[in-house]
């Protein structure tokens, strides 16, 4: 009897938007680890310039960094993070002083910390599974 090879499929953690990537990338699980890593190498030194910006309270910097951090979350398939990157950016287009921004960056640099942690864990997923033979 034939039995035709099933798809090797991963499950996201339900923080990451799956049908997202899966338009971006099908299976291609091997292309999504490496997303994943290129992000993760990059994170901490654009959290970096995000907190040096808030540091010496230079809105348009800060409106800079967290733009520059967006995108990534996209890739990834936190959706939801790349509207609150959006969101943070929005709010430092219309403020004028940085003490004003004070609850909205204490919460984007938390949620900045809490997708990293996810990212660090679906990666290490990604590679056992991509590690592991059909």
């Amino acid at each position: 009897m034939n039995n035709p090879t099933l798809p090797k499929i991963f499950i996201f953690s339900e923080k990451i938007d799956s049908d997202y990537l899966f338009s971006l990338y099908a299976d291609d699980f091997d292309y999504m680890e490496e997303v994943f890593a290129v992000t993760l190498q990059h994170f901490d030194q654009d959290l970096e310039a995000i907190e040096m910006a808030w540091a010496s309270r230079d809105i348009p910097e800060l409106k800079k960094a967290v733009h520059k951090i967006k995108p990534a979350f996209g890739f990834v398939g936190l959706t939801d993070v790349q509207q609150s990157c959006k969101e943070f950016e929005d709010e430092c287009q219309q403020c004028a002083d940085a003490g004003e921004l004070k609850t909205s960056y204490k919460q984007i640099v938390a949620t900045l910390a809490e997708s990293k942690s996810l990212l660090e864990i679906e990666h290490r997923r990604l590679k056992e599974f991509n590690a592991t033979p059909l």
